[in-house]
């Protein structure tokens, strides 16, 4: 299916969404004026959509043909943190920003929208563009799974696009299996004996402790995982004591695991234990571990990866598609895996900055090439199942 000429006449408008919605960022669970304005071009093109919260909207586009179902999702919500890119469009809400592309995204679901609504009578099947809030609390794919959208019709797969820095703009990253990370949240407490700062003999400091914790889970992946499989422990937080002559009677640390395995995980989080139970009593102090379970390792299927490495070819020619290695990123989009075979494309931005980066914002040059690449992904995938 060849959707280039329509998308060309939608580049001026896309980059006027755009920049709009980078105007007006939103925070997780809060996506409200985003979601009018999505609603507002769909019903604008006659486009049928299911509304289950006001911060969720899902656009139907039925083809003309029977086939079975397809849905694409893209994020809405922006990161708390102030905006220091200089451009016209800059964010006008103090302490909110689009610093991880999800304007991008939300642009590219719209007009993927009307560009499937705009052949619907050469489609087959159904196309479900779910606009998912919450990315960034981890929490928004739930919340659409709840919604009971998976269970009352099966899907053939699930699509979604992120965009990414590490690429160069114009360039589409992909691979079956493991791309994106899991990751799981510690909080680990020594506690040891408070006292002052006199008399260390008296008390029982867990700052040290917490110190030779924190450099020991640097060498965790070095020294207790398997080699093949990529793993990073990161210690971001240490909050300890109040003045300079109180020895404080705990230390808190507080990081991450990323991996890409159940076993890899389920060791990690096995071994950390461990060691924080060994080293906080070599120093004469105990600890105790605290978990939040983040989202799961995102694995592409390999007929969905296939299906988006085709239409990325046509779309941004064949030295514009590369095999990815796994990134230690994670996303929720990973939560759909446990009820369709799911499967994300990274695309390049060319930015100097990383994502969740004050300065972070993508070339609006982008949007284009990326709605019509996942508007061909999903016809692809739609037009296999029909083979």
């Amino acid at each position: 299916m060849n959707f280039m000429t329509e998308a060309q006449a939608y580049e001026g408008e896309m980059r006027e969404f755009f920049e709009d919605l980078h105007r007006h960022p939103e925070p997780s669970h809060f996506e409200k004026r985003t979601n009018v304005r999505i609603r507002e071009q769909l019903a604008a093109h006659g486009i049928d959509m299911l509304c289950p919260a006001d911060n969720i909207t899902i656009a139907v586009i039925r083809g003309a043909k029977p086939g079975r179902t397809i849905g694409l999702r893209f994020d809405t919500d922006a990161l708390q943190m102030q905006e220091l890119c200089d451009v016209p469009y800059k964010s006008e809400q103090d302490g909110l920003m689009h610093g991880c592309g999800h304007d991008a995204h939300t642009t590219c679901g719209v007009f993927v929208a009307r560009l499937l609504q705009a052949h619907r009578d050469e489609l087959c099947g159904t196309y479900k563009i779910i606009f998912q809030p919450a990315e960034e609390a981890a929490t928004g794919a739930m919340q659409v799974l709840e919604q009971g959208l998976f269970r009352r019709v099966p899907m053939a797969g699930m699509l979604a696009l992120h965009v990414w820095p590490g690429l160069a703009q114009g360039q589409l990253g992909i691979r079956s299996g493991a791309i994106l990370s899991a990751v799981d949240s510690f909080e680990i407490t020594v506690t040891g004996r408070g006292g002052h700062g006199s008399a260390p003999e008296r008390a029982c400091n867990p700052i040290p402790a917490g110190a030779a914790l924190a450099s020991a889970l640097t060498t965790l992946r070095a020294n207790d995982l398997p080699q093949a499989e990529p793993a990073v422990t990161a210690v971001t937080c240490i909050q300890a004591g109040t003045c300079n002559n109180v020895i404080p009677d705990r230390c808190i640390l507080l990081g991450t695991i990323r991996t890409f395995s159940a076993r890899t995980r389920a060791q990690a989080k096995a071994r950390l234990e461990a060691l924080t139970a060994g080293i906080a009593a070599a120093w004469g102090c105990t600890a105790a571990v605290g978990w939040t379970d983040g989202t799961p390792a995102l694995c592409n299927d390999a007929g969905l990866a296939a299906a988006m490495e085709r239409a990325a070819v046509s779309v941004f020619g064949k030295n514009g598609c590369v095999q990815i290695e796994p990134q230690m990123i994670s996303e929720d989009f990973a939560c759909y895996g446990s009820e369709v075979p799911i499967c994300c494309a990274l695309l390049g931005v060319g930015s100097p900055v990383g994502l969740h980066s004050a300065a972070f914002c993508p070339d609006s040059s982008v949007l284009l090439p990326a709605a019509r690449f996942l508007a061909e992904s999903a016809w692809s995938v739609l037009e296999d199942a029909r083979a």
